[in-house]
Formats: C-alpha cells, sequence, structure tokens
C-alpha cells in the first residue's frame, strides 16, 4: 500500500520554512513558480532571491520569536441574530478584504468593529470564507464554521505574507494558526505573532518587486 504523501511546513528555528510536496506555488501575479519536493522559504525578509531562502538570516540577526508581551489569539465575538462574527485579529494580515469588499458590515477603525445585523447573514459567511489568514470565523444555529476544504497551496502576496491553504503546519515551539486549513505566515520578518503575519509588513513597508 502507498502511503499519502501529504504536504507540510515546517517553521525552522531563526530560519527559513522548509516545505515538502507542494505543487502549487504562486506569486501574486498568478504565475505558478517551479517546485521541488523540498524547499526552503524566506521568512526573514531579507533574501536576494525571494520567495526562496538564501542565508540572509544568518546574517541579518533574524529571531523567529514573538514579541514577549503579546498575548497572543484573543477572539473577539460580535454577536448578531442570525450569525456572530469572530475575530482573531493576533493572525490578520490586514489586506482590508473584508472591509472593502463589505464596509456596511467591518467597519476600520470604529467600534464595534463589525455589524452582523447590516446584511444578509449567507453574505457574511461567504465572506469569511475568503479571509485569507484564517483570523475570521462565523457560528450559525450554534455551530462554528472555521474549516473549509482547500486544495494545498501557497500564493504570495505582494509586498505581504505567504497565503497558505490546505497544508500542515509545523512549529516546533507550538505555534497552532486558528484554523489548519487557511493561514498567513510572514515574511517581511516584522511580525510580533511570528510566524504568522500580523500586518506588520505595511508599518515596515517591505517591498519584493519580484512578486
Amino acid at each position: 500500500m502507498n502511503k499519502e504523501v501529504r504536504t507540510s511546513i515546517k517553521v525552522s528555528k531563526n530560519g527559513p520554512y522548509i516545505v515538502k510536496d507542494l505543487k502549487t506555488l504562486r506569486n501574486s501575479k498568478g504565475v505558478f513558480i517551479e517546485t521541488k519536493p523540498v524547499m526552503t522559504l524566506c521568512r526573514c525578509g531579507g533574501s536576494a532571491n525571494m520567495p526562496f531562502c538564501d542565508g540572509t538570516h544568518a546574517k541579518n540577526g533574524f529571531s523567529g520569536e514573538k514579541e514577549k508581551d503579546l498575548v497572543a489569539d484573543r477572539v473577539e465575538t460580535y454577536i448578531g441574530k442570525h450569525i456572530s462574527i469572530h475575530r482573531n485579529k493576533d493572525v490578520c494580515c490586514h489586506v482590508g478584504h473584508c472591509v472593502r469588499n463589505l464596509p456596511s458590515v467591518f467597519k476600520k477603525g470604529k467600534e464595534p468593529w463589525a455589524d452582523p445585523d447590516a446584511v444578509n447573514p449567507e453574505k457574511i459567511a461567504a465572506l469569511i470564507r475568503t479571509c485569507p489568514s484564517g483570523a475570521l470565523s462565523y457560528t450559525i444555529n450554534g455551530e462554528l464554521y472555521k474549516d473549509y476544504i482547500h486544495e494545498p497551496e501557497i500564493f504570495i502576496l505582494k509586498d505581504g505574507p505567504y497565503n497558505v491553504t490546505g497544508i500542515r503546519l509545523d512549529d516546533p515551539d507550538g505555534s497552532m494558526p486558528e484554523t489548519q486549513d487557511h493561514y498567513s505566515l510572514c515574511r517581511c520578518g516584522a511580525s510580533q505573532n511570528k510566524p504568522f503575519c500580523d500586518g506588520s509588513h505595511s508599518d515596515v513597508k517591505f517591498k519584493d518587486d519580484k512578486n
């Protein structure tokens, strides 16, 4: 009997992401990048051969540690009549997908941040299912929805994180994504919640002209 090959990402200590058996790697232009059975992807933000690691992390003092004072995985819940919205903002990649597409529900810089009664709950649920980082989930009729079926893929967001779907994450330090099925990994090296993206790429003006 053939053993099933399963795509995986391992977070190396103060080093790159080690990716095994990935078939689909795309950049922000939609171009498919050739893959190998084992690849190392940069997460220090300094490689001259993005998205691949070139050893720069050993020279620029990169640390894979989380911010010491960070209280991670704080889930906020906004309760509505027919749907409740959950947000773990510590794993949010802050690309603004929710705010741009449903501004009447998701309100940047305002409190409460979300209004679950603003539009049809199915419309809200459909948008949440497209959240790349897994920061958003929802509850309808007492059932929590946060895991969806995706094919294994890494999509490289321009000047931003690796958006991952359908791939198991292995972090020796014990970090777990909000959902194992879709999450965003830091590649600028500045996130306070490593290995996950927290939007710091915008603060440090991370640029990756190749993607």
